[in-house]
């Protein structure tokens, strides 16, 4: 063995040839490499993401394990999808939850405004019948006041006629 012989590193571990190790690292270093922008050539437009998708018709089976066609035809991650889904399905339940305790919540201060305004309505015809009681006192005290005003008056003629005469 020399020293400047890299240790075999296939799964038969039979060591790999130099074309090998160069093809490998090749594919290495694509993986790190920004992708270049998608031209139409000659005018340097880009070329519109619909060109670039699978026709409506692309065998279903022929997509890579874990992948299906989402909206626009795209590709998508199936866990991505099933992940995104949860949290919505979470997030909505989240949200009919709150509505339904907004809801209660709503139907007890409806119940408390009915008995509020139940109230409100003892209340005032408590106060027109204490309005009209009032009125009725003032109405007799007037009348006795008159009448006590009548029976001076009648005396006070009484007690002059017999001076007069």
């Amino acid at each position: 063995m020399k020293g400047d012989e890299a240790p075999p590193t296939s799964a038969d571990e039979t060591p790999m040839s130099e074309e090998d190790k160069a093809v490998l690292s090749e594919r290495r270093k694509a993986l790190f490499e920004p992708l270049e922008p998608i031209s139409s050539g000659s005018n340097g437009r880009h070329i519109p993401a619909e060109v670039l998708l699978p026709p409506p018709d692309f065998e279903s089976a022929s997509y890579p394990k874990g992948w299906l066609v989402g909206k626009k035809r795209k590709l998508v991650n199936v866990d991505v999808v099933e992940s995104m889904r949860r949290i919505a399905v979470q997030e909505m339940n989240r949200k009919d939850r709150e509505i339904d305790g907004l809801n209660e919540q709503l139907a007890e201060d409806a119940r408390c405004l009915e008995h509020l305004q139940l109230q409100l309505l003892q209340e005032r015809s408590k106060r027109a019948d204490m309005e009209r009681e009032n009125s009725m006192l003032h109405d007799q005290v007037s009348m006795l006041m008159n009448m006590l005003e009548e029976t001076e008056a009648a005396g006070d003629v009484d007690d002059a006629a017999p001076e007069d005469s």
